[in-house]
């Protein structure tokens, strides 16, 4: 294996073309060699855009090419490309969340292990400069009292105001439905196949809020006793939460999106400061994450803003898990957290809907 390796992309949505495609391509370390989805009208104008002639509407077929050494795997349900890849001796990158149920997670670990490949999951706010420089000042906080988790997004229609993306046209619509059918019977593996009314908060809580829960579970960790947690209008959820330690934790996360602005925070109190992480709409390419700091200053109040770069986190997500291959060193984003990432997914939405 040469220091440059070769992907392939599983997956030509949103994500993949606006963040994953575009890097990948600037980064020298990368090459673009196959992609696959399930149009052939995307893999059409993407392959022509990016120089690609290896276009495939099967995952198993475009994990057998041999010059991969990574797959991407972007599309909705990611467990099945994954594990084909995985076989195939190839590493994967698989998208936030690992996968749709613990079941599905479980192999892919097992099998990660059997083939002895890397599997990193799509975290990219744990890359983030601003929530690293965060983390070491929590570290440091003294007599840490509450943590607040506040997400309820925000429209992502302004993606079609900025950037000129690729739309599927071309799909069958009974196979299309088939695909929900199973996406559907997969989601709800978890919290039970008689929970339909559950599957809206479910659904949001493993794409959307499953960001702020591996971002808590790397800034403090997760905590350990649900206290009381409710479900309204179908997938806003708020809890509360305590630590061992007697920190507690208030969880508020939800879909708002007739509003533009983004509204994603998580905030930590302690007797001498208080420290905010606040994220920028994760599709903007180099907004950079505000890190908010309130102290005293004798007498005075003090706040700082800090913007600690504007190095883009999705980029430097993929400078890692080529350090990871090359020097055989383990992801900071594994499998096995992103499993207990989905664990508390699980439970959260169960308690929340009782």
């Amino acid at each position: 294996m040469t220091d440059r390796l070769k992907v392939g992309v599983v997956g030509c949505g949103q994500i993949a073309q606006i963040a994953h495609l575009p890097y990948l391509q600037e980064l020298p370390q990368f090459e673009i060699c196959a992609l696959c989805d399930l149009s052939a009208q995307v893999l059409q104008t993407l392959g022509e855009k990016y120089n690609v002639a290896n276009l495939y509407t099967d995952h198993d077929e475009m994990v057998q090419q041999e010059d991969l050494d990574i797959v991407l795997v972007a599309n909705k349900n990611h467990a099945p490309p994954a594990i084909a890849a995985m076989k195939a001796g190839k590493h994967v990158l698989v998208e936030k969340p690992i996968a749709f149920n613990l079941r599905q997670a479980d192999e892919m670990i097992d099998v990660a292990q059997r083939s002895g490949v890397k599997l990193m999951v799509g975290y990219m706010k744990r890359y983030d400069p601003a929530y690293q420089k965060a983390k070491q000042m929590v570290a440091a906080m003294k007599d840490i009292h509450l943590i607040r988790v506040h997400d309820y997004a925000g429209t992502y229609q302004i993606n079609h105001q900025i950037y000129d993306l690729v739309t599927a046209s071309d799909l069958d619509s009974d196979m299309l439905a088939e695909l929900r059918k199973t996406d559907e019977a997969d989601l709800l593996a978890d919290i039970g196949p008689d929970r339909v009314d559950l599957l809206e908060a479910h659904d949001i809580m493993i794409h959307l809020a499953i960001h702020d829960i591996n971002a808590l579970h790397g800034l403090y960790g997760l905590p350990q006793t649900l206290v009381a947690a409710q479900l309204f209008k179908k997938n806003f959820v708020t809890a509360l939460f305590e630590y061992k330690n007697g920190v507690r934790l208030v969880w508020e996360t939800g879909n708002l999106i007739s509003l533009v602005d983004w509204d994603e925070q998580i905030k930590v109190w302690g007797a001498e400061q208080r420290v905010e992480l606040k994220f920028p709409f994760p599709y903007l390419k180099n907004a950079s994450t505000d890190l908010i700091v309130d102290e005293n200053d004798g007498s005075s109040a003090v706040q700082q803003v800090i913007k600690t770069s504007y190095d883009e986190a999705l980029k430097r997500e993929w400078r890692h898990f080529h350090d990871c291959i090359v020097h055989d060193s383990e992801p900071l984003t594994g499998a096995l957290e992103a499993r207990d990432d989905l664990a508390f997914a699980v439970a959260l939405t169960k308690a929340a809907g009782r």
